[in-house]
């Protein structure tokens, strides 16, 4: 009995198995071969194996956040005289936010001058009028002319009510971030610890903002984190910076944990330019917003070398262009005013747990615990540290004594990188037993297929008439054949088994024997008018032959697949030729 070959059908399911096994094998590794990576990223600080990461994880704690109180006052001067208001209250209250860095251990905080002393421009002028509005109303209705508070507002900015506005006094507050302090539990700021906060006392040196806009004040604090400054004629374009601070748009919440925790954005550098007034300034792209004003702008190595200061635009025209303050300036005030901004005690013993805690070497985890235990002993308002301490004493207890630890993840005992190489060894050897399968068949198939056109009778050595790409991709059951050879145009799809990506929903590819259809335009979902690109009952119509090719008649055999009446294998799947039915003749009387 002849062996009966694996027709179109197995061969195309072998086909798809192959590719939906190669999609499950991908798919397996790409979410357990890369679990160590993704454990990794819950461990306190982030990527620390980046020296970029780590050098900012170390320096977000000497980032501030400030605030500045104004007390105002409205002159408005009527025709009768002047009145003051408020008329009897202490004046108006307005709050500006921004940020600076301490950069020494007693203090010293670097900030722009336009966020300790705000310039009186038009807009906090106008928010001055705001407040002002309703008790100008409320005296003109009591004089006799009805007046409303916002046509009050209206009169003061337009000038139909001529009036000053004048600022009487200033008072800035430095507050710790949570990358100090910890997340905090007080709903208000009332009720913050009195230790996360304190006064400006004095502005030490300060450049206004149509100069350098740059400022040294200082606040009672002591043995505080700090951050160096770096050399920004080191600077050039395209180098990438990082800054860190507090935009007011990123105020969700009237919470002090939230207002108080720091934003971390890059910003690439896109060219080094000098004021007007001979500041030195950098040009950056990136995510810059108000209440980042004064905040630090880090090098790679987590030195400042640029403090965010102004943006310019134009009405016309979509977003703005931010511009930095050379550190130069600022190094130039702490020399001036003779600062020692050399790491303090906290800074030093801040930095050696970090880099024992992203340390390699042998024994770190038990280095790094004991600094941290020592790091909360002397500040136990650095809350910030537990999460650091936990997880490295988690790793501490498992760390042999030879100093090697598993690879893991805060309380994840389990090594990853095994579990890894576990998987891609029984993807591969997955791959390899199915590539073996496919190929075996398809040489079989091939092998078989080449044997019959070489015995077909009547035309020695020549192949019968080659099947066209996608001529049969109606053959399924129940389905009117298509005519052969296919018209052109008519399909530019190559079977499925021909295009595998196809059976996962991706677009086939293009036949290069026909150019691609016009494309379907979108069907209704519902109507009893069949669309002209639907599937109509009935024989395909015949196409004009290709030129030059002599007409072919063919038959199509149970296989599905059209042959030559006289041909003893299909010339696709390779299929026995049909049998002959039967044929009854009357018997002569």
């Amino acid at each position: 009995m002849k062996r009966r070959l694996p027709t179109q059908h197995t061969q195309q399911k072998l086909r798809f198995s192959f590719l939906v096994m190669l999609a499950v094998s991908a798919l397996v590794f790409a979410t357990f071969g890369n679990t160590k990576s993704a454990l990794a990223d819950s461990k306190p600080g982030g990527n620390i194996s980046d020296p970029v990461v780590r050098a900012v994880d170390v320096a977000k704690p000497a980032v501030v956040r400030i605030i500045t109180t104004l007390t105002s006052h409205v002159t408005v001067h009527f025709a009768s005289g002047d009145v003051k208001f408020p008329q009897g209250g202490d004046g108006y209250i307005a709050q500006l936010s921004g940020s600076g860095t301490f950069i020494t251990s007693n203090g010293d905080v670097l900030t722009a001058d336009h966020v300790v002393n705000p310039p009186k421009d038009a807009s906090l002028v106008q928010y001055i009028n705001k407040q002002a509005a309703n008790d100008v109303a409320a005296y003109l209705t009591q004089k006799g002319k009805a007046t409303t508070a916002s046509d009050a507002e209206q009169q003061l900015d337009s000038g139909a009510l001529q009036s000053d506005a004048s600022i009487d006094q200033k008072q800035s507050e430095v507050f710790l971030s949570t990358d100090y302090t910890g997340n905090l539990t007080a709903s208000n700021f009332n009720s913050v610890p009195s230790y996360i906060h304190a006064s400006v006392d004095k502005i030490e040196q300060q450049s206004s903002l149509d100069q350098r806009d740059l400022a040294i004040v200082h606040a009672a604090f002591q043995d505080t984190p700090s951050v160096q400054l770096g050399n920004s004629s080191s600077v050039q374009q395209q180098d990438e910076l990082t800054i860190i601070g507090f935009p007011g748009n990123g105020d969700v919440s009237n919470r002090p944990t939230d207002l108080l925790t720091s934003s971390v954005n890059k910003i690439s550098v896109s060219s080094i330019k000098t004021t007007d007034s001979g500041a030195p300034v950098i040009q950056v792209g990136g995510n810059v917003e108000h209440g980042d004003s004064g905040g630090p702008a880090l090098d790679n190595n987590g030195r400042v070398v640029g403090v965010v200061s102004f943006g310019l635009s134009s009405p016309n025209s979509p977003g703005s262009t931010t511009f930095l303050q050379a550190s130069s300036g600022a190094t130039d005030m702490a020399q001036s005013l003779g600062l020692n901004t050399a790491p303090g005690t906290f800074q030093k013993l801040w930095q050696q747990s970090f880099d024992a805690y992203a340390s390699k070497d042998a024994g770190h985890w038990h280095k790094a615990q004991t600094l941290f235990d020592q790091l909360q002993n002397n500040y136990p308002n650095f809350k910030s540290v537990e999460q650091y301490a936990s997880y490295a004493r988690t790793q501490a207890n498992s760390e042999s004594q030879n100093g090697s630890t598993p690879s893991k993840s805060g309380n994840q005992l389990i090594n990853t990188s095994s579990i890894s190489w576990g998987l891609i060894l029984a993807v591969i050897a997955i791959l390899a037993i199915v590539a073996l399968l496919f190929f075996t068949i398809s040489a079989r198939s091939r092998n078989k297929r080449q044997a019959a056109v070489a015995g077909y009778p009547g035309n020695p050595g020549q192949p019968v008439y080659p099947s066209q790409p996608g001529a049969f991709a109606n053959s399924h059951p129940g389905a009117t054949p298509g005519p052969f050879p296919p018209t052109p145009g008519a399909f530019n799809t190559p079977s499925g088994y021909d295009d595998g990506m196809a059976a996962f929903g991706a677009p086939a590819r293009p036949s290069s024997s026909y150019p691609a259809p016009s494309p379907i335009p979108p069907q209704p979902s519902f109507g009893s008018q069949p669309s002209p690109f639907m599937a109509q009952p009935g024989p395909t119509p015949l196409a004009t032959p290709y030129p030059n090719n002599p007409p072919v008649t063919t038959q199509i055999w149970p296989c599905g697949h059209a042959n030559r009446p006289e041909a003893r294998f299909c010339s696709i799947c390779g299929e026995s030729a049909p049998q002959p039915p039967t044929v009854r003749r009357p018997v002569e009387q």
